[in-house]
């Protein structure tokens, strides 16, 4: 978190995405309390051009169909018959300043 790149993720309710990782990218967020990533693949879309999320403040949103999920929980805000998974959580370890993400 020490790199200019990763210091938004020293407050709360801020996510940063890391394209390197994860199917199209890891959004990493902090929680308050901790820390959660998730791949930024849309959870209910297949693979296109399209199904990398990006950040809207404490959500994520699909650009596919414009579904948003809460990166507290990763979560759908609104749920129906489109919607039925949550996104991809990774488990997170922290280490002083740095954040290690794996499966």
């Amino acid at each position: 978190m020490n790199l200019p790149l990763y210091s938004k993720l020293r407050s709360a309710s801020n996510a940063v995405y890391y394209a390197d990782a994860g199917v199209k990218g890891i959004i990493v967020f902090n929680t308050g309390s901790g820390y959660n990533a998730f791949d930024a693949a849309c959870p209910n879309q297949e693979l296109s051009s399209c199904s990398t999320m990006t950040i809207n403040g404490i959500n994520a949103v699909c650009p596919c169909d414009s579904k948003e999920y809460l990166l507290f929980t990763g979560q759908p805000l609104k749920s129906d018959a489109t919607t039925t998974y949550p996104m991809k959580q990774y488990r997170v370890q922290v280490n002083g300043d740095v954040i290690h993400i794996y499966n």
